[in-house]
């Protein structure tokens, strides 16, 4: 752990004193599905339209509230875990992981796919669902035996329904800039946040500053192009789950705060998802299994004939 995120981590627990949290990445499951930024009490209410009653769910705490503390805390400072990561497939969406984790991202997992270089998409400043659910099944033809992580950039901003394409307006570049620089930007980070506070009287981080300055102004707008991003990727995640065999477990490496206040004694709002904040909008995430009891065989048939299709569709 290098100066910054020990002087970070310090300062940080003496407002938030109880840091602890869930590393998912040290449980038992086969296929492990991450939503990024998907805060539990909203996925509560939509999952029900996507997936039986039954289906076990509960909210869990993560040990983040951002992506790059998500991978520093569960991989970087978590030897069990790098062990079990070298027999887990990996396909991810999100270009700030290979930022984080650099080049050793590809000896950390069995086989690492970083879809994103592939299929994203500049003009919306992300990877649309449907190539994270393509690819995945792909992958998994190439390696069947294999425990598998898939990471989707859903519901993480920017919004995909073109009726909220004038909030994305409002960042264009924001996204896109995680794809071109691969530098340290703490301190960087830092700065903003600090800046945006004392212009705007709020934090900020993980969104741009003017879409954090429009959710303060109209705060549902942005809650429902956030529900829409979540409701087009479960689409997505259903059929996949139905097609895998074992226990599948869909999740978030953290929330998303809509101007949530910081705690009582400091009653800033928060928008975005900022680094070791500790408030329940950020660290409360969805923790929902599937257990599908069908062949190995019967889930290569059923991924061939969706290849299949997908191949026809999507050429």
């Amino acid at each position: 752990m290098n100066i910054y995120n020990k002087l970070m981590d310090f300062l940080t627990s003496i407002i938030f004193p109880s840091a602890d949290g869930i590393n998912i990445l040290e449980l038992e499951w086969d296929y492990l599905i991450v939503l990024d930024a998907c805060r539990c009490d909203i996925f509560e209410k939509v999952y029900k339209y996507f997936f039986p009653e039954n289906t076990s769910f509960k909210c869990i705490s993560s040990t983040a509230s951002s992506t790059m503390e998500f991978m520093r805390k569960n991989i970087l400072e978590s030897p069990q875990v790098l062990r079990k990561l070298k027999n887990v497939v990996f396909v991810n969406a999100n270009p700030v992981i290979d930022h984080v984790l650099g080049d050793r991202i590809y000896r950390i997992f069995y086989r690492y796919i970083p879809l994103w270089r592939k299929y994203w998409n500049e003009d919306l400043g992300t990877v649309e669902p449907k190539y994270t659910y393509k690819v995945t099944l792909k992958t998994f033809l190439k390696y069947p035996g294999k425990r598998m992580m898939v990471w989707f950039l859903q519901p993480h901003y920017p919004y995909i329904d073109e009726r909220f394409r004038h909030i994305n307006a409002l960042g264009r570049e924001f996204m896109n800039e995680a794809i071109r620089s691969s530098r340290n930007k703490n301190l960087a980070v830092l700065m903003r946040i600090v800046t945006t506070l004392a212009r705007r009287g709020y934090l900020c981080a993980g969104i741009p500053d003017k879409v954090c300055e429009y959710t303060s102004q109209a705060r549902l707008d942005v809650v429902r192009a956030y529900i829409y991003n979540l409701i087009i990727t479960l689409k997505y995640v259903k059929k996949l789950v139905k097609m895998l065999s074992g226990t599948i477990i869909i999740t978030s490496d953290h929330g998303e705060a809509f101007g949530e206040r910081l705690n009582r004694l400091a009653p800033l709002q928060v928008y975005g998802h900022i680094s070791r904040i500790r408030i329940k909008s950020l660290v409360q995430v969805p923790w929902l299994q599937v257990t599908n009891n069908i062949s190995q065989n019967e889930t290569i048939k059923n991924i061939i004939k969706e290849v299949t299709i997908l191949l026809t569709n999507l050429k």
